[in-house]
């Protein structure tokens, strides 16, 4: 293993350690949040600290759509902002106006925000945050023999984790399979 992988992989871990604060719970992992909205807040939280917008926070976004490649985020009041690193928006699906998911990228690890306004979190979000789920690519790593596109996703919200493909649209219009 060459020294910039080794650095990629202490960055997922050291990420992964920061954000998904862990208990064991019947032999499996999940998240420690009391209750599901305080797990939004925290998401929300963990958005403003890796994925930050150029102005205001994403605890207070009433919507997001994608602009020229871009992912803007609007205010109750019609300010808009856009993220202080724009590459780190990498994926959608859905239309660019009203997306069902958002994914941003840092470090070499994903996040997928996502948007459904009649979900069980999403009714009583004001931007339709339903879920904010981490790529857990440390496992992808450390399991080599697992299928290519095959991750583990855990969510900041629920603290529950699933083994899936997920496919998006990149932002250029390419497929992006994660």
């Amino acid at each position: 293993m060459n020294i910039q992988t080794q650095q990629l992989d202490q960055s997922i871990y050291n990420f992964i350690k920061q954000v998904m604060p862990m208990t064991q719970i019947n032999g499996n992992n999940a998240l420690a949040t009391q209750t599901q909205q305080d797990g939004l807040s925290y998401a929300k939280q963990i958005l403003d600290e890796y994925f930050p917008l150029s102005q205001g926070s994403h605890q207070d976004v009433c919507s997001y759509v994608i602009y020229y490649k871009q992912l803007l985020a609007f205010f109750a009041d019609g300010s808009q902002s856009g993220l202080v690193q724009p590459k780190q928006f990498v994926a959608l699906s859905g239309h660019k106006c009203e997306p069902s998911s958002l994914v941003l990228k840092n470090n070499g690890f994903h996040i997928e925000i996502a948007l459904d306004r009649r979900g069980e979190q999403g009714r009583h979000d004001p931007a339709g945050i339903d879920d904010v789920q981490v790529e857990a690519a440390l496992m992808t790593i450390v399991n080599s023999e697992q299928s290519p596109c095959l991750r583990t996703w855990t969510s900041l919200v629920t603290g529950q984790a699933d083994q899936h493909c997920k496919e998006f649209t990149s932002k250029d219009g390419n497929e992006y399979s994660l």
